[in-house]
């Protein structure tokens, strides 16, 4: 027996399908296959006689109400053989990931359907891990773990030495020293089967407790600018030196140091016992999703998404300008330690979008604005900023003069005199130095008012 559908003769057309000039509804329709009726479920349409040139129509179920889920671990790399299940329109479905992290793509009823999804923990016992919507257009959920996938097994510990282990565990940052230390030496250990770029090994603690020693291998090319670290402190003289040449008080420089780092030593250990210092630093992925041009949104929202990271008070609200409608862990601003995680997955998908896509050392000047810092290219001014705090103020004072006016519309009469970053710090025009180096938006985080406060305080010291 022939359908309507399977006898109406068809083009095949691109779907999703952007509307062109000429088309209507009834002829994308009869080209497709499917009925008016259906495609105007398809795409939420009230009204089929009103569709717009460049418009994106979605000609099947599949690309309109489909959904693929993606398992990653801390490290982006695909979690491989995780159970899961799958809920959606009083259906289940249950399986394990394949070696790309995928589980088979499925199509809900409509775009109000609400997908759960669960995963099975190493006791057997299911946890739910998301709660999102099908929406329209074909939805990829991507859930990202806090943790690494290892193979090993646990023994008792002795009690003295679970007592004492708690103060043998490292923060990760410590002071500054003046040389850097040797490189890490190469990671040993078998790899991990569900990342080649994690190692484990047997070995024992400082009780002599079993343990799982964890090793990750970072990108040579970042090894390569963490070796560079000096030790140069930013001593007084250099602040006068500085403040000499953009022709300012030091105190407003030692206000920006403040506000920006705490005023507290720009470097930390990587780890305690490798002793690579690193510089302070934090990951915009707004600017990596704008560096790349949103290829990697999808697959790699907590890394690249258009919107900025969020508050921590924010975390569990609803907000549709999330990839999944709800800010969540991976949606916040984090510590140093994360944010070298989200750069280290960030930098192996795109090395350059990845270093201009922080803000770094004493100063946190974004690694897009090196052209203003005198640097050829990201790599050149993120190796300065790695080799010293002294070399830092360098890239600082080349950013003050550099930095040009921004732009304000002569039709607004109440907009005032748009100064440039030198010029703004020259008067200590708090709110304009707070606009050049935050953007219209620095009022949110009270920047110009903790400027100002930090520079009275250095005046006061000074007396």
């Amino acid at each position: 027996m022939t359908t309507m559908n399977e006898s109406r003769p068809t083009t095949p057309l691109s779907d999703p399908y952007g509307v062109r000039r000429g088309d209507t509804l009834s002829k994308i329709s009869a080209r497709c296959g499917r009925t008016v009726a259906e495609l105007m479920r398809f795409n939420a349409l009230t009204n089929g006689n009103r569709i717009a040139i460049g418009q994106t129509l979605y000609l099947s179920e599949s690309t309109a109400f489909g959904a693929s889920v993606l398992f990653l671990d801390s490290l982006r790399h695909p979690i491989n053989k995780l159970r899961y299940r799958v809920a959606f329109d009083e259906r289940k479905q249950e399986g394990t990931t394949g070696a790309n992290g995928l589980i088979p793509a499925f199509i809900t009823g409509s775009a109000r359907s609400r997908i759960k999804v669960w995963i099975q923990e190493a006791d057997g016992a299911w946890q739910q891990v998301a709660h999102v919507s099908s929406d329209y257009g074909h939805k990829l959920v991507t859930l990202t773990s806090n943790a690494l996938v290892v193979a090993s097994t646990t023994r008792q510990m002795a009690a003295d030495a679970l007592h004492d282990l708690g103060s043998a565990l490292e923060t990760g940052a410590h002071s500054l020293t003046t040389a850097q230390s040797p490189a890490p030496a190469p990671t040993t250990g078998k790899s991990s089967k569900n990342n080649p770029a994690v190692k484990t090994r047997q070995t024992r603690g400082v009780k002599g407790q079993p343990i799982v020693k964890i090793e990750v291998d970072l990108p040579p090319g970042l090894l390569d600018l963490f070796g560079k670290y000096s030790g140069h402190e930013i001593a007084e003289e250099n602040w006068r030196e500085a403040a000499k040449q953009l022709e300012c008080e030091p105190e407003v420089l030692k206000a920006f140091s403040d506000v920006e780092s705490g005023g507290k030593s720009s470097f930390w250990r990587l780890n305690k016992g490798d002793g690579a210092n690193v510089p302070a630093l934090l990951f915009e992925r707004h600017y990596f999703s704008r560096l790349t041009k949103g290829r990697f949104d999808s697959a790699h929202p907590d890394l690249s998404w258009p919107v900025a990271y969020r508050k921590k008070s924010l975390l569990g609200q609803d907000d549709k300008r999330m990839h999944d409608g709800k800010v969540d862990a991976t949606d916040v601003y984090s510590d140093y330690a994360s944010s070298y995680l989200r750069l280290i997955n960030a930098y192996r998908l795109d090395p350059d979008a990845a270093l201009r896509s922080c803000s770094w050392g004493k100063f946190q000047i974004m690694g897009d604005n090196y052209t203003l810092c005198g640097a050829r290219n990201a790599h050149e001014f993120v190796s300065a900023i790695c080799a010293s705090e002294y070399k830092q103020i360098d890239l600082m004072a080349q950013f003050i003069r550099l930095k040009p006016a921004p732009w304000k519309d002569p039709k607004d009469k109440k907009a005032g005199k748009a100064l440039s970053l030198w010029d703004a710090i020259k008067f200590k025009d708090w709110a304009m130095i707070a606009f050049n180096y935050n953007g219209p938006g620095y009022k949110t985080y009270s920047y110009d008012t903790k400027l100002k406060a930090a520079y009275e305080k250095h005046k006061l010291q000074k007396t």
